[in-house]
């Protein structure tokens, strides 16, 4: 009995040697454009739960078993498998996907799926095509790079706001920025408005005082570094799902992961110089006249020539300077033995020059990221963002140092801006606020300083319970402090008048987002016919609270504080918006042959910012791509073609507080709340956007040209 046991046992271990032999670990690098590394990559056994993601290097590493298929994807690349053999080496080139049909995209609600499929235009760009253009501001980084986006700097100082439009002006009284996600979740790319200083209360008297103040939009707290796709969704019909917020298009980000297998340390850096790259052209022959015939009075054109022995100084290029900028990335990644946990942690330092002395752009942020395979059913997925930024801004327009360096005479010494006593040196008789201010003192006494405290956790569960479908849910909170100083000098021309001007603002804004969905992953249907499809619910709950405060005729011209100001002239405000948004959204794609399909969504939106009565609106949207390559085989001999179609819905609802009647500062003395001028508007009704678009991409010579064209109204 026991020699049958042991033969038995035996023959066991004999028949599972060889299996076992067969699992190995197979590393490799992929590259794109033959040697170029890609990070980022995923790496999957087919058919399995086994992953692994490309380190900044491009190399991987991954348990698998001869046999056994390795798919490599990417967002923006051509797809790759590889059978694993008798190699423990596995090199891999990736092409970008410009027309391949077949390329992995992104879709609204962070879905993928084939190009083939989408029956709208969207557009993708690599994470490190934004990083390569070091700009602080990655929105900046899409100009240029995405067909029929607009982007728009106010300014070209460290820290200037940018404004993002996708195929125009869609809302005359509402936004036309684009819906900002990121790993899922809207992000708040709010830009202060100067209508919340105290200074700019209803009926002050020193709101003119603000037409050259600008604050940072929001979403430049995003480190480019951290960004692994960018997909731009342009129009209602790619963003339906997202709802109320997407009605001018939405940008979906997606951030780097952890890597699987052993972790490592990855440093990067850039170092840039900006200098000003052409200058106005000032005139030498002839000098000022005034209208009292007096140079003292005023300066004014058309007088008599200049001297032969006339000393002239060179303002212009001795004002600005060359801008040394720098950032530092250090990033630490990898995962557990057994690859279930992966992570990866960055920090970054940017310091960033502007070509005006005194402006300046300092930000500090730290990200985190983690994925957990629990089990075979559940997945969780965390990620944190923190960004502090702190900014010096000068003011802009009228009361910027600019106009104030073209029209400062050229045989005045600009730079000597302080007489001896230490006050502002003035070159005519005329009132200090008729007099333009010296560029020099306007950047050395007027300012606008601003710092910004960001944190944001994303906490994401998903749970698999059937091959056929899984549930995932996601929590965000965005909490960010900013709070911002301006100052405008009692000797200058725009403070003159109030003997200074001092505001101090701070925005505390919280926003909750979840979102909850259900997907059913590509089911065959037969005679060629799949489906797939979701549901879900999203709640959006904002909370802006702005406390400001103002004061006038400055006891001591040099300090700044609000305890410095004459306490009859203080005035204090606080703003407060809130708002609520609930939906419930679905989806469902058939397709048909692989070459035909057909893709319908709907969603309805409760907001807090409509009555009650009209609160609830649901808005469809339907798209269709036809690959027309693929049904007629003859065309496909020569091309790649593509004819896609939609028409989309999406509503939109109104301002906090434009229905019901809502208190607001007033600039009494001692303060008080009253009634706006313009009253609540209780009938009032959700807007809606109403598009469509049709269009065709055409590939030839495998891929090398290409075509796409969109006609939409």
């Amino acid at each position: 009995m026991f020699t049958r046991f042991a033969a038995a046992m035996l023959g066991i271990v004999v028949a599972t040697a060889p299996l076992a032999a067969q699992q190995k670990t197979v590393t490799g690098r992929v590259t794109r454009d033959g040697n170029v590394p890609l990070s980022g990559v995923t790496v999957t056994v087919r058919g399995t739960s086994t992953l692994a993601r490309t380190s900044g290097t491009g190399t991987y590493s991954i348990q698998v078993t001869v046999g056994q298929t390795l798919q490599y994807r990417l967002i923006g690349y051509v797809p790759v498998e590889r059978q694993v053999g008798t190699a423990n080496v596995i090199d891999v080139n990736l092409e970008k996907s410009a027309a391949n049909l077949d390329a992995m995209v992104v879709t609204a609600l962070g879905q993928t799926t084939l190009k083939r499929a989408i029956g709208s235009a969207q557009q993708t760009v690599v994470g490190a095509e934004i990083a390569q253009t070091g700009r602080e501001n990655f929105i900046n980084a899409l100009a240029g790079r995405v067909a029929g986006v607009d982007v728009t700097s106010s300014s070209g100082v460290p820290g200037s706001s940018s404004s993002i439009t996708i195929r125009g002006v869609s809302s005359i009284s509402g936004s036309n920025q684009p819906l900002m996600i990121v790993d899922g979740l809207p992000l708040d790319n709010k830009t202060l408005n100067t209508g919340v200083l105290a200074s700019d209360a209803p009926g002050s008297a020193t709101a003119f005082s603000n037409r050259g103040v600008d604050f940072t939009n929001r979403a430049a707290d995003i480190n480019p570094e951290d960004i692994e796709t960018l997909v731009v969704l342009k129009g209602p019909e790619a963003a339906a799902l997202y709802g109320i917020d997407a009605a001018n298009g939405a940008i979906v980000i997606t951030t780097k992961r952890g890597v699987p297998g052993t972790g490592g340390f990855e440093y990067s850096n850039w170092v840039r110089m900006d200098a000003t790259r052409s200058q106005p052209e000032v005139q030498r022959q002839y000098g000022p006249t005034s209208q009292t015939g007096e140079t003292l009075g005023s300066f004014q054109y058309f007088g008599a020539p200049y001297a032969a022995d006339t000393r002239f100084y060179d303002n212009v290029n001795g004002f600005f300077r060359q801008a040394v900028s720098q950032q530092h990335t250090l990033t630490f990644s990898g995962a557990t033995p057994d690859n279930r946990i992966n992570y990866r942690i960055s920090g970054n330092l940017n310091r960033n020059l502007g070509v005006i002395p005194n402006s300046e752009l300092g930000r500090i942020n730290l990200t985190g990221a983690s994925q957990a395979h629990v089990n075979k059913y559940l997945k969780a997925d965390l990620s944190v963002l923190y960004s502090q930024a702190n900014n010096n801004q000068p003011e802009k327009g009228t009361n910027g140092p600019l106009l104030g360096l073209l029209l400062w005479p050229q045989t005045d010494q600009a730079s000597d801006f302080l007489s001896p006593a230490g006050t502002r040196r003035r070159i005519t008789t005329l009132a200090q606020n008729s007099e333009t201010d010296n560029p020099y003192f306007s950047i050395n006494r007027n300012s606008i300083k601003s710092s910004n405290v960001r944190v944001y956790p994303n906490i994401g569960l998903t749970v698999t319970p059937f091959k056929w479908g899984y549930l995932k849910t996601n929590i965000g909170v965005d909490n960010y402090t900013n709070s911002n100083l301006i100052v405008r000098h009692p000797e200058s021309a725009v403070g003159f008048s109030n003997n200074g001007i001092l505001d101090n603002a701070v925005d505390v804004t919280r926003n909750i987002n979840t979102q909850t969905l259900f997907n059913v992953n590509k089911r065959d249907l037969g005679r060629n016919i799949t489906i797939s499809g979701l549901v879900g619910h999203a709640l959006s709950d904002s909370k802006s609270t702005v406390n400001a405060e103002s004061g006038r005729n400055f006891l001591d011209p040099n300090f700044v504080s609000i305890n410095n100001t004459d306490v009859l002239t203080r005035f204090a405000r606080t703003s407060i918006s809130q708002r609520r948004l609930v939906s419930a959204f679905g989806q469902a794609q058939l397709g048909y042959n692989d070459y035909l399909f057909v893709t319908v969504t709907g969603r309805n939106d409760w907001t807090s910012t409509i009555p009650i009565e009209r609160n609830s609106f649901f808005y469809p949207s339907i798209q269709s791509s036809f690959i027309l390559s693929d049904a007629v085989p003859s065309i496909g001999k020569y091309m790649t073609a593509k004819l896609r179609g939609s028409y989309a819905e999406v509503g939109k609802d109104a301002r906090p507080y434009a229905y019901r009647p809502s208190l607001e500062s007033k600039t009494t003395t001692g303060g008080g709340y009253g009634y706006g001028f313009t009253g609540p508007n209780l009938g009032l009704k959700p807007e809606f956007a109403k598009s469509y678009e049709t269009g065709f991409d055409v590939s030839f010579a495998d891929g090398r040209i290409n075509l796409d064209a969109t006609y939409y109204r």
